[in-house]
């Protein structure tokens, strides 16, 4: 009896051990496929320079803290084909390519390779060759990059990519839908879209780059039914929606004493030349034999011809999102309010300068002046 039982434990031990071994054995092949399926994941996929420009549909340039960089779209299972008729994707005769695509990336230490992005594309991806399908903006001195989809009439899908860590990433987790393919560049920190709100109305959208996070982050939304505004917007490259941005604090009548109009990126004394050769997007106007204007869609400075130096600083209301009494709340009482034909003019004194606020006759804001 005594012997069976040593026997029995003996098996026991015997199967315990086996179970040790047979578990060992499939945690470290499981642990070995999973190795696997992480190298396979993340296997970088070269290829020839030369092969992928000649293959490539579109390049795209980028530039990053100075550093240089070329994306090329290349097809990967595509087909092409002429349009028979026209339709939402473009007119007859024009060539059509879709399917699988991928995105590659070179810059200068690459030599004569380009490396394979890992991103999540849309699929399949349809690009009208005789369109625009891409596009590049200057946004918190960092290259932006939107490639442009769509299948239906009068709406696009943008999908955003910037350069982070020497790769290609993605600045929204999801394509953003658009009324046309127009995307206005603001002073180099914004970017700002239209879409379609509904059957009357049109939002306006203003976005900034937000480092930390990497992603588009939207710092306004304005919808508008004015159709002469919109159609200017769409046909004028330059003229971008001067977006309701702004808030009137104490700080106002702080800034205006030194010269500083909230909403303007330069003081009154400022060489034109200076803002000229950073902004690009301006018209100038001469509205006397001394004096001309430079506008930008957000603001205006006024300067001496002879000097070339700023005299004079103003925003539009519509960048405001205060009532006349809000402000009156915030700075207090106007010295001066005089009633005019189309309106009403406000005047503060800051220090050695003079606050001008223009006023329609329902007494909505139409501008604030800065002036010495």
């Amino acid at each position: 009896m005594k012997r069976n039982k040593y026997i029995w434990l003996l098996w026991v031990g015997v199967i315990i051990i086996a179970g040790i071994l047979v578990a060992s054995m499939v945690n470290s092949y499981l642990t070995d496929k999973q190795k696997n399926e992480i190298e396979k994941k993340h296997v970088v996929i070269k290829k020839d320079l030369q092969w992928v420009e000649e293959n490539a549909y579109f390049e795209i340039n980028m530039k990053v803290k100075e550093r240089e960089y070329q994306v090329f779209i290349v097809g990967e299972g595509e087909r092409k084909y002429q349009q028979l008729e026209d339709n939402e994707l473009g007119k007859k005769d024009d060539t059509i390519v879709t399917g699988d695509f991928a995105f590659y990336l070179w810059t200068e230490a690459y030599g004569n390779e380009v490396v394979k992005q890992e991103l999540e594309l849309p699929n399949p991806m349809t690009f009208n060759l005789s369109q625009k399908n891409t596009g590049t903006f200057l946004v918190n001195q960092q290259n932006i990059a939107a490639v442009f989809q769509g299948k239906e009439a009068n709406e696009v899908m943008a999908y955003f990519y910037t350069i982070h860590g020497e790769k290609l990433v993605s600045l929204k987790d999801y394509g953003m839908r658009l009324y046309s393919k127009n995307i206005k560049n603001i002073q180099q920190n914004y970017i700002q879209t239209l879409r379609k709100k509904d059957e009357e109305i049109m939002e306006f959208d203003t976005w900034m780059l937000e480092q930390e996070s990497g992603k588009l982050l939207k710092v306004d939304a304005t919808s508008v039914d004015n159709k002469e505004l919109i159609q200017n917007w769409l046909d004028k490259e330059e003229f971008y929606y001067p977006y309701k941005n702004l808030s009137v604090t104490s700080s106002l009548m702080n800034l205006a004493e030194q010269g500083m109009l909230i909403g303007a990126q330069y003081p009154i004394g400022t060489n034109i030349k200076e803002i000229k050769k950073l902004n690009s997007n301006y018209t100038i106007e001469d509205y006397n034999q001394k004096y001309s204007q430079l506008d930008f869609p957000e603001v205006t400075y006024y300067f001496d011809k002879s000097t070339e130096l700023v005299t004079s600083i103003s925003i539009p209301g519509i960048r405001l999102k205060e009532s006349v009494q809000s402000i009156q709340d915030t700075i207090g009482k106007p010295e001066d309010y005089v009633k005019k034909e189309d309106g009403y003019v406000a005047t503060y004194t800051a220090g050695n300068y003079k606050l001008i606020i223009q006023l329609d006759l329902s007494q909505r804001i139409k501008s604030i002046r800065l002036m010495k």
